[in-house]
């Protein structure tokens, strides 16, 4: 996993580096860790839009309910990229505001 991803997203919704999530790991490890074990959202934003990867297995309901609250009002692009074990689906979205809409069918977890 490339290193772009500078916010995370927790069960609570707040957004986190890296750094204040993992102190004990490093590289992947750490970033496996986040996505996997802790079911945090990792969050990448550039000029052309957002970019948000998850872990399907491990995502954590409240994650996805923040992720959905801080991107719902975004106007440009969001880029959903879900691991599903052994490679990443990626969804795109117009908006924000279509990822609320659409993100828990997307990664099929109960809401």
């Amino acid at each position: 996993m490339d290193g772009i991803f500078d916010h995370w997203i927790d069960q609570s919704g707040r957004t986190l580096s890296l750094s204040n999530i993992i102190r004990d790991k490093s590289g992947e490890q750490a970033i496996w860790y986040a996505l996997k074990d802790l079911g945090y959202a990792a969050v990448a934003w550039d000029d052309g839009g957002v970019r948000v990867r998850l872990a399907a297995d491990g995502v954590d309901p409240g994650t996805v309910d923040g992720l959905m609250m801080a991107l719902k009002a975004v106007r440009r692009p969001v880029v959903l990229e879900v691991w599903d074990g052994a490679d990443w689906q990626r969804k795109d979205y117009a908006d924000g505001a279509e990822f609320a809409n659409e993100v828990f069918l997307a990664i099929d977890i109960p809401e």
